[in-house]
Parts: C-alpha cells; structure tokens; sequence
C-alpha cells in the first residue's frame, strides 16, 4: 500500500509514515497539495526510473529467498524493462528528458547493484510491510531490504555522491527499525550514484538511543502541525523549483511569488 493512500484511509496526521513525515518538514506545502488535497503530481521521467530500478531489484530478492541465487544480467534486464513498460504510460517527461537515455541509464543501474551488492546480500524479507506506535502517533511503512541478521537495507538512486547518510536516511532507518521486530539496530543506505559512470556508494549506520529517541519526538510533532494545518512553501529550498516540484503552479497559485526553472 502507498503512503498517498493512508491519507484516504485516515483523517490528516492520523496515520504517517517516514516518507510523509519527510516531506511535510521539507514542505508543509507541498505535503498538502499531496496527502491533504490529493492532487496528482506527474511522473516524470527520472521517477519511472527510480521506480523500474527499484522493482528489477526487489525481484531479484524476491526469488532469492527462495533460490538464494542472484538473478543473471539477463533476467534484471528482463525485469526491468517490464516494469518500465507497465510505467510508462503514467508518465509526462520534461522537456529536458530523454526517455531512451534515462532508461539505458536505469538498466546499468540496476545491473550494477546486482553485480556489487547483492551478493554479499542474504535476504529475509523484501519490500516488508511495518507498522505500529512511536511516540503515540500511528506509523507505516516499507522496508526495501531485511537480511538474515536483522539489518534494514534502503535502496536510492541519486545525482549526488555522498559520504554519510542524510538526516532523511537515518529518520527513515530509524523508524523501520523501531517498528519492525526482526532488526538489529544496523542499517544501511546503498546509494545508486548517477552520472557518466555509476557508482554504488554504500552508507552504513548503526541506529543508536539517540536516534529512536528522535523519532519518538518528531512523530508527535509532525502530527501536531499537520492537525493544526501549519502549510508553509519551503521556498528557500533548491528542491523548491519547476524541475523537482510537479505542484509548482498551484504553490504560484495558492502562495503568489515565482517559482524558478
């Protein structure tokens, strides 16, 4: 189940999830048009690969739990290329996308994980639903990777190569590992990089006391400015932008002001 769905199943804040939580801190505004309004962000190009990468690995993890063997390059691209297909209609590409491109680059990607990391990986759980209580506040989520000695694995694809996880990436992994009973407290961000020559940047953390209690204070108040309707652009964002925002005209609209290219 999507997190877009637990906005129509619960009342506003009722019910969260890390990647909403995320969001609404990054932009309360943009968290409305989406989970409050329910409007319709479109795909783009650099999604639909995001989200065919992501599903030529699952699979592949998937049959392993029961085979224990990696899928041949063959077979991820197999993968792949239906999960593109199965997206693609649902897309809009910007006018700076090149379709044919994104996906040659998506497929490399999706071969260099399965080349590099996945052979160390013993799955035990793959796209794991989680769910339970932190800090009084309902949370779900997904769990991309749990391997046999309880380490939550989330898989990325980024633009920018980085050497420690985000505060996004440990709020992530800092939740999953509160609701899901199986883990460790290890965790790890495997970040595909995208550029002319890909690379897997591997970031590990070790989910420490300080963490969970972070967590256990943030849920609440995430859920106390939802209910409160606190919406704010983040204007002073560069994620604040026509190219990484789809609902750009209605923050014109709604918020006045230009939102750059």
């Amino acid at each position: 189940m999507s997190a877009a769905r637990y906005a129509r199943e619960y009342a506003p804040g009722d019910c969260l999830s890390p990647s909403q939580a995320k969001l609404f801190l990054s932009c309360s505004a943009k968290w409305a048009f989406q989970y409050l309004l329910n409007l319709a962000s479109p795909k783009t190009g650099a999604l639909l690969q995001g989200s065919a990468v992501h599903e030529a690995i699952a699979e592949n993890f998937r049959q392993k739990i029961e085979t224990h063997q990696d899928l041949p390059a063959a077979g991820v691209s197999a993968v792949y290329s239906e999960a593109w297909a199965a997206l693609r209609e649902e897309t809009e590409f910007r006018d700076d996308e090149d379709e044919g491109q994104l996906k040659a680059e998506g497929e490399q990607l999706a071969r260099l994980y399965i080349d590099e990391a996945a052979p160390s990986i013993e799955p035990t759980a793959v796209e794991l639903p989680v769910e339970g209580t932190i800090g009084g506040v309902h949370v779900r989520g997904y769990v991309d990777l749990l391997d046999v000695d309880g380490r939550v694995i989330e898989i990325k694809t980024r633009r920018q190569k980085a050497s420690r996880a985000e505060f996004n990436d440990v709020l992530q992994l800092s939740t999953y590992c509160a609701l899901t009973q199986q883990a460790s407290g290890a965790g790890r961000i495997d970040v595909l990089v995208k550029k002319k020559r890909p690379e897997l940047v591997q970031l590990d953390v070790q989910v420490a006391p300080a963490d969970l209690t972070m967590v256990d204070r943030l849920y609440p108040q995430v859920q106390a400015g939802i209910r409160a309707q606190v919406v704010v652009p983040n204007r002073a964002s560069h994620l604040c932008s026509r190219r990484f925002c789809g609902y750009w005209r209605e923050c014109s609209k709604e918020f006045g002001g230009t939102i750059p290219e």
